[in-house]
């Protein structure tokens, strides 16, 4: 892969190929905001197929939602690439040089400007990956039966998507020293977990009455 190269512009096996390769970059994060795109694009698909006749009476609702996850969708993309940007600043950062007090002084404050960026990709991701949750749990309910499955995989992408995306917020907030900042930060994950905990169940629910 070229250094000009888009992630999101490789096949799929060649991006397999790079989340396997032995460096920092793709990693989890870049995974994660992978999987609110194919989330927010299954469950749009199957709100596509709540139409019809038959299901007049939701299909405006319906495409108002398939309206909000076509714009998460290339949100969810552009992060692919900006999660692993992120930790290349990082790593741009812990190679600055240090041989003078004045250096040490800079590379420790791109440190922490790097890491405090490296974070906010992730954070984005669950913000985006809870969007998607919330209108999976608002629709999942009068989709198509036939599309239930289909519905739940994306859904259970978003929720992944929001939970590893948190374990790559909690790992950067270990190296920043900025406690303020990082308490706030992890409280807003907390709440973002919790609310996908709550929506992730009623889209089972959900499932599980078209699957009966």
């Amino acid at each position: 892969m070229s250094p000009a190269q888009r992630l999101i512009d490789l096949s799929l096996s060649a991006f397999a190929d790079e989340l396997a390769a032995r460096k920092p970059t793709p990693g989890g994060g870049s995974q994660a905001a992978y999987l609110v795109a194919t989330g927010a694009a299954l469950v749009s698909m199957a709100f596509r197929f709540t139409s019809g006749e038959k299901f007049a009476a939701v299909e405006a609702a319906m495409t108002a939602r398939v309206a909000e996850l076509d714009r998460l969708r290339p949100q969810g993309l552009a992060l692919v690439d900006g999660d692993s940007k992120a930790y290349d600043a990082v790593t741009a950062a812990f190679a600055l040089p240090k041989s003078t007090d004045p250096e040490k002084i800079a590379r420790t404050a791109a440190i922490q400007a790097a890491m405090k960026g490296a974070l906010e990709v992730p954070f984005e991701t669950m913000r985006l990956a809870l969007a998607g949750l919330e209108l999976a749990a608002a629709g999942a309910g009068d989709i198509n039966k036939n599309l239930a499955s289909d519905c739940a995989v994306g859904a259970s992408c978003l929720a992944a998507a929001l939970e590893g995306a948190f374990l790559n917020v909690k790992i950067n907030a270990l190296s920043i020293k900025d406690a303020g900042y990082v308490a706030e930060r992890l409280a807003a994950c907390e709440r973002m977990r919790a609310r996908s905990n709550e929506l992730a169940a009623v889209v089972q629910a959900a499932i599980q009455r078209h699957l009966a």
